[in-house]
C-alpha cells in the first residue's frame, strides 16, 4: 500500500508522509476533535498527527490529521487553518480548485462534483496517482479553514461502502 497522503495546499502542493501501521476493523468510532468544528466516522481508532505545511515566504501553518487504516486502505480526515493574509479576498470556489489542483499534481482527477453543507463549499473526486492507486477526496472551505477527507487505496474504492460512510459522515459541528 501507498506509503503517503498529499496534502493539498492553496499555493503549493507539499506531502505529509505519515500513515500508521495498519490496523484492523474494530468497528466504527466517532472522531470529533477538541476546536476541530467537525465530527466524522472512522472505521478503527485513529492515529493523530500535526504536520507543518507551508504558506510561503517561508511560513507554516499545522494541520491536524486522523488517519485510520484497514485493509489496506487509509481513511484520513484533516483540517488546517489559513492565514488571512494567504487567503484575503479569495472565493471558496477558487481556493477549493487551488486545493484540487494541488492535490492531483503528478496524477490526474476524475469524477468532481460539487458539495454544500449550509452555506459551506465543498467539492468531491477522485485522484488518480501515478502508481495506480486512487484517493477519494472531498474538501470543504469554511471561514478560513481547510477540511480534507481522503479514501486512498486499489481503483474501486471509491464505490465501496466503508468509504461512502466515512465521506457521508462528515458533518460540521
Amino acid at each position: 500500500m501507498r506509503r503517503r497522503f498529499f496534502a493539498a495546499l492553496l499555493a503549493a502542493c507539499g506531502t505529509a508522509a505519515f500513515l500508521p501501521a495498519e490496523g484492523q476493523a474494530q468497528g466504527w468510532f466517532e472522531y470529533k476533535p477538541e476546536g476541530g468544528r467537525f465530527r466524522v466516522d472512522l472505521p478503527a481508532l485513529p492515529r493523530i498527527a500535526i504536520v507543518q505545511v507551508p504558506v510561503g515566504n517561508n511560513n507554516t501553518v499545522p494541520m491536524t490529521e486522523a488517519t485510520s487504516v484497514v485493509s489496506q486502505v487509509a481513511y484520513i480526515a484533516s483540517y488546517v487553518d489559513y492565514p488571512n493574509t494567504v487567503t484575503r479576498g479569495a472565493a471558496a470556489d477558487a481556493i477549493l480548485t487551488q486545493v484540487r489542483n494541488g492535490a492531483a499534481s503528478g496524477g490526474s482527477y476524475r469524477d468532481e462534483k460539487k458539495l454544500q453543507i449550509g452555506r459551506v463549499e465543498g467539492r468531491e473526486y477522485t485522484i488518480v496517482q501515478p502508481n495506480g492507486n486512487v484517493a477519494v477526496t472531498r474538501t470543504y472551505w469554511s471561514r478560513g479553514r481547510l477540511f480534507q477527507l481522503v479514501v486512498d487505496g486499489e481503483p474501486g474504492i471509491e464505490t465501496q461502502p466503508a468509504a461512502r460512510q466515512f465521506l457521508d459522515s462528515f458533518a460540521l459541528v
